[in-house]
């Protein structure tokens, strides 16, 4: 075959290949086809997966309790104050619990519904608002391929500012990208930016306004112009975003006196920047690496869209696209205090934008990209998925089920198939592929292996074995973890000896549950209080706290020893057990 016909060849597959063009071109059915993608791949995580220590926790039951006591303007973990939390996401949150009722009040999956729908709309928002930056069909891949980053997957899942805060920094930086890039841009998008500030500040403090100003910092650096910020309007923008963010200033001064009082300078800079926080920095390069794994399939084509932009940059839509990325990630590694994980988000709209123009400008010359990462191997992208699922299966110490087996599978050929595509440059096709690659990949991780692995979730098998027993008042002794106060509805007040010892004496029947560590300590308590020792256990539950990293061993006491309630056959005590006050190596508490 001439190199003519080879090429005629490639530019005939790539014609016919129009199939996201042709979604993209029909009224309403591209916002259905996101939102039914959106629900596969998320809606197994955020029905299975168990709730997630400690901050997704820490969310919910300050959450629960805010709507228990009925007092909205004053959320409290406990006697605990997160001054750096505004109070807009437990206003969502507690929306979804008041509808929720009373029954449902310790659901996690009620907690997640304001993540999930967020996250979607941000998805629906890029396909939105990205239709005048860059056509229909481009805007159409880059939501896609946003809404399936791993990622992105993992704040739709859990119940925290993040994946609420994606949507107003995404609509936000959109406006910003449209006022940015048309002089003739209308008054109604100036407005748009500013109510999206605003309400990023109710949601995640300053996370929104900081994407703002780096990104237009950025810009400068690169033409030294501002002239085109007036078409902000922010003599009128700006009294809006003030508005809309003033109930979290009004809520810190409710309950601090003076608002973020008592906090150092650098806790307070903390808490403007979000609300997430880390006690360590992270090291140098942590939130690069964070985007460049937490976007895929994008990545791939990272360095060819970065190539083309630089190029380009004398253009406003690449110019302020790099300005975008280049400059929130400078912020994140010089001065950001938060995990990668949480932050590099809002970045992707961005990327994915850019990416996607990668794929719709493909020139059919049936070889890869230039500076892309399709020079590796095909083959070799299944290692990725296998070594994840393996490193897990490993860590656990189980054997994938049947059908585990049979999506890791179908994943890694999806990998395969994605890398075999982008290497002959079938670029619309590769996004396709990759986009249901990731997006199983998602699904597979945390709707299906993750939560089938009962150990690494220990509040979920104590609640299992306990399910048939009398709970009220009962004591956990050895768990702090806050899925302990959450799940199984045991303050604090009730997880220590002496909690036990006054039952005891009280003469109370107690459902017990402790762990083997603490025993022995427990038994002092009891014998000090001239109380009878701890009873023969009704049940033995073993797991893995994977927040400490270490082994837990849980022994649980009926509150009728005579009368043991009803346990699962799998949480019956070996003969094998440790004995009662077997003291093992490593503080787990």
């Amino acid at each position: 075959m001439s190199s003519f016909e080879g090429t005629f060849v490639v530019e005939r597959q790539r014609t016919m290949w129009n199939w996201w063009a042709t979604l993209a071109a029909k009224p309403w059915m591209p916002s259905l086809a996101l939102v039914a993608m959106c629900l596969v791949v998320y809606l197994p995580g955020v029905m299975r997966l168990p709730a997630v220590d400690r901050t997704e926790i820490i969310w919910s039951e300050t959450t629960r309790d805010m709507v228990a006591r009925g007092d909205w303007v004053d959320p409290r973990f406990g006697g605990v104050i997160h001054q750096y939390r505004p109070i807009g996401t437990y206003w969502a949150q507690g929306a979804a619990r008041w509808l929720a009722g009373n029954s449902h009040d310790r659901d996690i999956v009620v907690y997640r519904i304001p993540s999930i729908l967020a996250v979607m709309m941000t998805v629906l928002a890029l396909f939105w608002l990205g239709r005048s930056l860059v056509g229909a069909e481009t805007a159409l891949i880059a939501a896609a391929l946003f809404a399936v980053a791993p990622l992105t997957v993992l704040v739709s899942q859990l119940a925290i500012a993040e994946g609420l805060s994606l949507l107003p920094a995404t609509i936000a930086m959109l406006a910003l990208a449209r006022i940015y890039t048309n002089a003739e841009e209308p008054i109604g998008t100036a407005l748009l930016f500013w109510a999206a500030v605003g309400i990023g500040v109710l949601i995640n403090a300053l996370l929104v306004p900081i994407l703002v100003l780096v990104t237009v910092i950025a810009l400068y650096v690169f033409e030294r112009d501002l002239v085109w910020l007036k078409r902000l309007r922010p003599v009128i923008g700006v009294p809006i975003a003030l508005l809309l963010g003033a109930p979290w200033i009004m809520v810190r001064a409710h309950q601090d006196g003076v608002a973020f009082s008592g906090m150092t300078w650098r806790e307070f800079l903390a808490a403007l920047g979000g609300a997430q926080d880390m006690k360590l920095r992270a090291f140098p390069g942590t939130f690069v690496l964070a985007m460049l794994l937490g976007f895929l399939p994008g990545t791939m084509l990272l360095g060819t869209a970065f190539k083309r932009f630089w190029a380009t940059r004398d253009q406003r839509l690449p110019r302020f696209l790099l300005a975008w990325v280049i400059g929130y990630i400078i912020y994140l590694e010089a001065l950001s205090s938060k995990p990668g994980t949480y932050m590099v988000q809002t970045m992707f709209p961005a990327l994915a934008l850019a990416v996607a123009m990668v794929v719709t400008n493909e020139r059919g010359e049936g070889k890869h990209p230039e500076w892309s990462g399709f020079s590796i191997w095909p083959t070799a992208l299944a290692a990725l998925p296998l070594t994840i699922f393996a490193a897990i299966y490993a860590f656990a110490g189980e054997t994938p089920s049947l059908f585990a087996w049979f999506l890791v599978a179908v994943i890694a050929g999806l990998f395969i198939w994605t890398g075999r595509l982008g290497r002959e440059g079938q670029l619309r096709r590769w996004a396709f592929l990759g986009v249901a690659a990731l997006g199983l990949f998602g699904l597979t991780l945390l709707g299906v292996v993750l939560p089938g692995i009962d150990k690494i979730w220990p509040a979920r098998m104590i609640a299992k074995a306990i399910a048939a027993c009398p709970n009220d008042g009962a004591v956990l002794i050895g768990y702090r973890e806050p899925s302990g106060r959450f799940l199984l509805a045991i303050p604090p007040a009730r997880q220590t000896p002496d909690a036990l010892a006054e039952r005891a004496e009280a003469k109370t029947p107690t459902l017990s549950i402790i762990e083997d560590r603490w025993a022995k300590r427990a038994n002092w308590t009891l014998e000090s209080k001239s109380q009878e020792p701890l009873p023969p256990p009704t049940a033995c539950v073993s797991a893995y706290n994977v927040m400490r990293g270490c082994p837990l061993h849980f022994r649980i006491y009926s509150p009728n020893p005579a009368e043991p309630c009803a346990v699962p056959a799998e949480f019956a005590c070996s003969e094998k057990a440790a004995p009662i006050g077997f003291e093992k190596s490593g503080d787990c508490d």
